[in-house]
């Protein structure tokens, strides 16, 4: 009996020799575990958080202003009444252009705010896509205004007319308030009258129902140009009857209206200030270059990160 206790007891030593001869491996191993994990290193996303908001916060401010002048654009049409009916009735209507300017800036900002948000590659190919091709569509307009003004009838050649758009709108002038005070400040701005690309645009009032010098027209308005044609020094008082009879061919006192055509004034405003002009153009241009790019990175950082996956 003693010796079947003795046989089935664990034996002490036996036990205290595994433990030192397992030890050592377990505690190497559990140091090499530990190290492993420290030298992992952390699993950074791909994604640019800066490119990500400055994209999401950049187009947020813009949707607000596309609200904003879409709203004030709609709420001055509702006021007026006013029904559309052709192309020189919206292009020479602030309010429309506001309208026009106002759902164009909403659109764009909404896909690039929401794409950068939302990480969503489809709204961010939308967004670079369209600030593509607005910006393809202004870099043609600059060529076709320097073509126009430096390259003797190339607007004619390819059957383009623009003169003939501000002469139609010349022809509404007393239409349509907005239409009118929009066309003055353009004649103020650029200190020209009528439409033509000549010296001698203030004849082209002679279009105008109200204005034409024509035997017969019982208009009070008839022979004259409006106000804003007028040469008026500064802190001289507007005199509204200033242009009176300057369309009579016996009239002498000329020289106290603009007598060149808006389409010749634009020509020497761009003449004297091209610098300016030119840094206006980039202004606007490398901001939308600037945001392309923007959002062609952060559409590969999105791919990048995908592949993580």
């Amino acid at each position: 009996m003693a010796h079947g206790q003795t046989s089935s007891s664990p034996n002490p030593q036996a036990q205290r020799q595994r433990r030192q001869s397992r030890g050592p491996s377990v505690i190497q191993d559990r140091i090499n575990n530990t190290l492993r994990r420290r030298r992992k290193k952390p699993d950074y996303s791909a994604v640019n958080p800066f490119v990500k908001y400055v994209l999401f916060f950049t187009n947020f401010i813009f949707i607000l202003v596309g609200i904003a002048f879409a709203a004030v654009g709609i709420y001055i049409l509702s006021l007026k009444n006013k029904t559309v009916t052709s192309f020189i009735d919206f292009i020479f209507d602030p309010a429309c252009i506001l309208c026009l300017a106002g759902c164009i800036i909403l659109a764009v900002a909404f896909f690039g705010c929401g794409g950068a948000l939302r990480e969503s590659r489809l709204f961010l190919k939308i967004y670079y896509i369209i600030l593509s091709l607005l910006l393809l569509l202004e870099i043609l307009l600059v060529i076709f205004i320097f073509v126009f003004y430096f390259v003797d009838g190339a607007f004619a050649k390819i059957g383009l007319y623009p003169e003939e758009a501000f002469s139609d709108a010349v022809k509404k002038y007393r239409d349509d308030p907005d239409m009118q005070g929009f066309i003055d400040n353009i004649q103020d701005l650029l200190s020209c009258c009528g439409a033509s690309n000549d010296d001698n645009g203030y004849l082209d009032w002679n279009k105008n129902s109200y204005f034409n010098c024509s035997t017969g027209n019982p208009s009070p308005e008839a022979c004259s140009v409006p106000f804003s044609c007028c040469k008026i020094k500064p802190g001289e008082n507007i005199n509204y009857r200033c242009g009176a009879d300057m369309l009579k061919k016996d009239q002498v006192n000329i020289s106290s209206i603009y007598v060149q055509g808006c389409f010749k004034g634009l020509q020497e405003v761009i003449k004297d200030n091209i610098w300016i002009v030119g840094g206006t153009i980039l202004g606007i241009f490398i901001p939308q270059a600037f945001f392309i790019c923007l959002a062609k990175a952060l559409i590969s950082q999105i791919e990048e990160q995908m592949a993580k996956w």
